[in-house]
């Protein structure tokens, strides 16, 4: 009897541990997210919402202004990694739209950490500087 309850509660930390690791990406998952914010800067208005979604395969995809897209992404505790993203080649009408799109691309490559606070996700560049910042739809 000595020995059950040091190993009870071994086992349920070692099941809020890996609900903690599991949450993160549930969280992020299953979801639109809307750009609210790149480089400290509102979006310029592209006609429909820069998004971003995450699906639970490790792929992400969204629209970048002018250009849908999509690539890989990897989660490992708080950082985040973006990879073989590809996009449409269709040509923005407007040069403000064009230069927030490659900066929106750029923002994604940089990403390496994120951070969940109520329903903003927060993208954060090696140097700790938020490069996107999206709300949940």
């Amino acid at each position: 009897m000595p020995l059950l309850r040091p190993a009870l509660l071994l086992l349920v930390t070692l099941l809020i541990a890996s609900c903690g690791n599991a949450a993160p990406a549930a969280n992020l998952a299953n979801r639109q997210w809307q750009l609210i914010e790149i480089n400290g800067q509102p979006p310029v208005a592209a006609g429909q919402p820069l998004t971003i979604a995450f699906g639970p395969d490790n792929r992400a995809s969204g629209f970048a202004g002018c250009n849908g897209f999509g690539g890989s992404y990897r989660l490992d505790g708080a950082t985040i990694a973006f990879s073989q993203i590809a996009s449409t080649l269709i040509a923005c009408a407007d040069d403000a739209i064009t230069a927030q799109e490659l900066t929106f691309h750029q923002a994604l490559a940089a990403a390496a950490r994120y951070e969940l606070k109520d329903s903003v996700l927060s993208l954060f560049d090696r140097d700790g500087n938020v490069r996107l910042r999206f709300q949940a739809q």
